[in-house]
């Protein structure tokens, strides 16, 4: 997986990445929230499609982070599967 500043491209292989995912997933969802409720609101009636963008934007991070926490969880769970496996407590 790669984190670039401005893309996020592949899928986490290890809890350090998962982690370093949702740390940049929360980070755009503050802002996002920031941007629409916060202290930097955006006011101006003119610029209310921006306003919206953002909110819009907030709402695919809030998706995308579920999606992420869902997939570092199967991992974890496939990773104890096979611990359990592979010490002979359960078979597949």
């Amino acid at each position: 997986m790669s984190i670039a500043r401005d893309s996020i491209q592949g899928t986490p292989d290890s809890a350090d990445e998962y982690a370093e995912m949702i740390a940049v997933l929360d980070e755009l969802i503050d802002e996002g929230l920031r941007k629409f409720t916060g202290d930097g609101r955006i006011r101006d009636p003119d610029k209310e499609k921006v306003r919206a963008k953002y909110m819009k934007r907030t709402e695919q991070a809030i998706r995308a982070k579920r999606q992420v926490v869902k997939d570092r969880h199967l991992q974890e769970m496939g990773e104890t599967l096979e611990a359990l496996q592979e010490n002979g407590e359960i078979e597949l």
